[in-house]
């Protein structure tokens, strides 16, 4: 599975322009401006299972039985104004407060979902009821959730952010009738990411005034804050300090990532029981959300993606065109 032009040009959030910015020790702030950060979704990496908590019997059509399975989703590119101020960004988080680095390289911050645009990977069919495109969004007041950031290298690191949100599923019947289509809404908490890396920018990842549709109804209604400094997904081109994971998800592809990167999927988990470790790729998750990131192929990484550990490590992609 290849990612679309829109998704690499997310996923190097303008890395062709951001060459300094990935290897410039002057910008090297003691505090993160809030702001946003842009994302998009691994397609057919995320689902949600409804096996501890099924869609009730009856809710499709007369005689539907509980629905205990799971549905796939892929990215919806986000509706905004201008059309396309986001590239192929399905999903945002909004980070709410300054963050400013004590001695230790920590800072943190609140985030919240501000916007969320995913549709099902194939129709989701019902026996006896016909089959339904579903679709997910954001549901009214979003929750909060602590992320707490660390300067690992001197131009970025980690960061750990737990994630929760109010969903709304919506069922859309394929045969068009517009009386049988179903809503469905609940909570979802996400563990904190995988592969969850940052570093500093000084090029904007969007530009001028850009409007987005938060609320799924194709209208954009909420105008995004200044861009800032703080850049999510790919690692930092710095010395000192490593992140690992355990597997390099697409290989080793120039054309998505810098050179010397690859395009690997950081997950967020909620599991059916227990606890998760957050380098699980998700076995035994019963919500899954995982996101493009770009990471230093390293170590044992197969350059067609294998089994093989990737480590961030020091490197300027100065030869980036």
């Amino acid at each position: 599975m290849q990612p679309s032009k829109a998704l690499v040009r997310l996923a190097l959030g303008g890395v062709m322009v951001l060459a300094l910015a990935l290897c410039s020790p002057a910008f090297a702030a003691e505090v993160i401006p809030a702001g946003v950060d842009l994302w998009a979704t691994a397609a057919g990496h995320t689902h949600t299972g409804f096996g501890s908590d099924p869609i009730p019997a009856g809710f499709f059509c007369e005689g539907s039985k509980a629905f205990t399975g799971r549905i796939g989703f892929r990215g919806e590119p986000l509706q905004t104004e201008p059309a396309g101020g986001l590239g192929g960004a399905d999903t945002i988080v909004r980070r709410l407060d300054n963050a400013a680095f004590n001695s230790k390289g920590e800072a943190s911050t609140r985030i919240q979902l501000l916007a969320l645009s995913l549709a099902s990977v194939k129709p989701l069919e019902i026996e006896g009821c016909g089959k339904y495109n579903v679709q997910a969004r954001l549901w009214g007041q979003q929750p909060t959730t602590k992320m707490r950031i660390l300067r690992t290298a001197a131009n970025g690191g980690s960061y750990v952010a737990p994630l929760a949100l109010n969903v709304q599923l919506i069922f859309t019947p394929l045969n068009g009738d517009s009386m049988a289509r179903r809503t469905l809404t609940r909570l979802v908490t996400l563990g904190p990411s995988s592969s969850a890396v940052w570093t500093y920018a000084t090029a904007p990842r969007y530009k001028g005034r850009v409007v987005v549709d938060t609320d799924g109804d194709g209208k954009p209604d909420t105008i995004l804050p200044k861009a800032s400094n703080f850049f999510t997904g790919i690692a930092p081109a710095a010395s000192g300090g490593q992140v690992t994971v355990t597997s390099c998800t697409m290989g080793t592809n120039a054309t998505s990532c810098p050179p010397g990167y690859c395009l690997h999927q950081a997950c967020h988990c909620n599991p059916d029981q227990g606890t998760w470790n957050p380098y699980d790729p998700g076995t035994g998750c019963n919500y899954l959300h995982c996101l493009w990131v770009c990471v230093r192929a390293g170590g044992g990484a197969a350059p067609s993606g294998g089994a093989g550990a990737d480590a961030v490590a020091p490197v300027c992609a100065t030869d980036v065109q």
